[in-house]
């Protein structure tokens, strides 16, 4: 039985969707990038082996949220990425895309890796095992594994990968000669606190930290018609909305929907994301979308991913992300 379920589209909405189309194209927020590189494809930077990346995982805390349980009254600067099921700790922790390794060390708990790309860009890994891969100046490529997620046994937190993107390596009041805020780190302290007080007058983004699943969307590679694919993630809803267009509302017909099984995979054809330097402060702020091939009628659009409020800030906006699908990206191991 097809998974597909369609109304009857009238001749002025098909006319509307391909106008629509047709604008999306030439305002894809993707192509806004920090400066020209050959390697700006960048993957999910957590996966088990012999998955998608980022498969099998979920953002307890996002970018710009609340830390809610953890450290409430904070703005968390980066992404938490929890195993769904059972113990995150040896999950494969991989670079996001090619660059330069510029700092392993720290005591997080855990070791830190912090990669500087050729955009501008720096990814940073926390909370991994001892047993690091890599070493300062080494060279890494897309879905090359850093090391593995460190087994926590203080009873502050569950173990999961600290996941930040930020165009500097050391910001002077964040983590360089004069912090304001120190959280577990002080001066010149490469990993930086990871957090930025809700009752500061600035937003994480005015700061230089970026949200992470804007970055790697909007540093996805272009697709090859045919032979890229997205994948419904393990954790995806039941049903998925296609849109006409990237968005809800002003102009965004309702296509249908499909029914979404883990596993499926569809092609794809072009990717939109919300901007880097995001300023809103819930996982609501999240937006990226897919435009996939499907089966016997045409394309659509899609959300990768939606607020969940398993996790819910003082104000009880959410702060967790729940995924419905993933770019087909395996590692480089």
């Amino acid at each position: 039985m097809m998974d597909l379920r369609f109304p009857m589209l009238s001749r002025q909405a098909l006319l509307r969707a391909g106008a629509a189309g047709l604008t999306a194209a030439l305002l894809r927020s993707r192509t806004v990038v920090y400066g020209q590189t050959d390697s700006a494809e960048f993957s999910c930077p957590i996966g088990w082996l012999d998955r998608v990346l980022g498969d099998g995982f979920w953002i307890r805390h996002g970018y710009a949220c609340e830390n809610t349980w953890y450290n409430p009254g904070w703005w968390h600067a980066g992404e938490d990425w929890y195993a769904l099921q059972g113990e995150t700790a040896g999950a494969g922790v991989f670079a996001i895309g090619e660059g330069t390794v510029v700092f392993v060390g720290s005591e997080y708990p855990g070791r830190v890796v912090i990669v500087e790309h050729s955009n501008g860009l720096y990814s940073m890994y926390g909370h991994l095992d001892h047993a690091v891969l890599v070493a300062e100046e080494d060279t890494v490529g897309r879905g090359q594994r850093l090391g593995t997620v460190f087994l926590r046994i203080d009873g502050n937190a569950a173990s999961h990968l600290h996941f930040e993107i930020r165009d500097f390596l050391f910001n002077d009041r964040v983590n360089g000669s004069s912090p304001e805020h120190g959280v577990t780190c002080g001066f010149q302290c490469a990993p930086g606190p990871g957090y930025w007080p809700m009752s500061a007058p600035e937003h994480p983004s005015d700061l230089g930290w970026r949200n992470p699943t804007h970055v790697i969307a909007a540093l996805q590679a272009s697709p090859e018609v045919g032979s890229d694919v997205v994948v419904v993630a393990e954790d995806a809803a039941q049903m998925a909305t296609v849109r006409s267009v990237p968005r809800v509302g002003n102009g965004s017909d309702v296509l249908g929907e499909i029914g979404l099984v883990a596993g499926k995979r569809y092609p794809w054809l072009d990717i939109r994301s919300g901007p880097i330097d995001e300023t809103g402060t819930s996982s609501e702020a999240y937006s990226v979308w897919y435009r996939i091939e499907l089966p016997d009628w045409g394309n659509g659009w899609v959300r990768a991913l939606n607020a969940s409020t398993d996790e819910t800030g003082s104000d009880g906006r959410p702060s967790a992300l729940q995924r419905d699908f993933l770019i087909a990206v395996e590692s480089g191991e």
